[in-house]
């Protein structure tokens, strides 16, 4: 695999480069089309390693030792002039548990690889957490929208917290940690706008000197979840399935996301359902009145922050 010596040891110095999240950014995208031998990059780890060596383990029993020695096993497999990734949008904390631990994790990052690159991709906060409520109900959750978004105060238990989205935090907490100039953002919007110019600067951050631009099967869009107008639907029928967040109901007529749920979610976003209520999107209009004001100024402070320019004209 190697041409010499050389070319050994540069492969096993590359910095690594970390896609830590942040969940509904287009990390399935990156995963499977961007993140490829194709563009430059090869994958030396995946969630199961990410969540067993960096999320999982007690604050009490956490040994940089284990991570290190898959991202060593990892090195060994890349080609000349590729860069390590390691991209796991659970390393930037649980959504649905307010995100909680995502300093903790970073802090684990640095003690595992010291010269890591880190990438956190965003989203404008209006959008993403109608799609986060959209995963929960796909992961089995009931509880409707409101419910959802209030949290809890129950003491000792966590919920959602639109503190986590307020992205400058985590940022500026990575910035401090590996320095700024090893801290890209990437905004979902500006895949969207132009996937080949947000692509090639993630590349040329990461060192990818092998990134030739976007192979035609990187335009095309993975992970398209079921419309916001379904949701009512779906929550009550993850009152009858076996799923991640309902392990034992009282009756199980399959497992969600397949069985009813499944077949339903086909059935509400197919014609004639789709013409009719394509337009209803009442997860969206209740984050635009609950969180419109709520993130205005961590928005301005991420534009001060942020190592690169980024677009945040449609942030709130």
């Amino acid at each position: 695999m190697f041409a010499n010596g050389n070319n050994k040891e540069t492969l096993m110095t590359t910095p690594v480069l970390f896609h830590v999240g942040y969940h509904k950014t287009a990390t399935t995208w990156a995963q499977r089309k961007l993140f490829t031998p194709e563009h430059g990059f090869r994958q030396i780890a995946f969630h199961e390693e990410a969540f067993e060596h960096v999320v999982k383990p007690h604050g009490l029993r956490f040994q940089p030792s284990a991570m290190q020695k898959v991202i060593a096993r990892g090195r060994e497999r890349l080609d000349p002039g590729e860069v390590p990734v390691i991209s796991s949008e659970i390393l930037s904390g649980h959504p649905f548990q307010g995100g909680h631990e995502s300093d903790v994790y970073a802090a684990r990052l640095k003690a595992i690889c010291p010269s890591a690159k880190i990438l956190i991709s965003i989203r404008a906060q209006l959008k993403v957490l109608p799609s986060v409520y959209t995963q929960y109900v796909l992961r089995g959750g009931t509880l409707p929208y409101d419910r959802f978004f209030e949290g809890t105060d129950e003491l000792g238990y966590f919920a959602f917290t639109p503190e986590h989205f307020e992205y400058d935090r985590l940022v500026a907490h990575y910035q401090a940690l590996f320095g700024l100039e090893n801290v890209h953002v990437l905004t979902q919007e500006s895949l969207q706008a132009d996937a080949e110019t947000a692509a090639a600067g993630v590349a040329a951050f990461a060192g990818a000197t092998k990134f030739r631009g976007l192979q035609p099967a990187a335009r095309e869009r993975t992970g398209v979840s079921y419309p916001e107008y379904a949701m009512p639907v779906l929550r009550r029928i993850n009152h009858v399935q076996t799923s991640t967040l309902n392990p034992w109901p009282i009756v199980s007529l399959g497992r969600t996301p397949r069985g009813f749920y499944k077949l339903a979610g086909f059935i509400l976003k197919k014609p004639p359902l789709s013409n009719v209520l394509k337009d209803r999107k009442p997860i969206s209009a209740f984050v635009k009145e609950r969180f419109a004001e709520h993130y205005t100024q961590s928005n301005a402070q991420l534009a001060e922050i942020c190592p690169q320019t980024v677009d945040l004209s449609s942030y709130p």
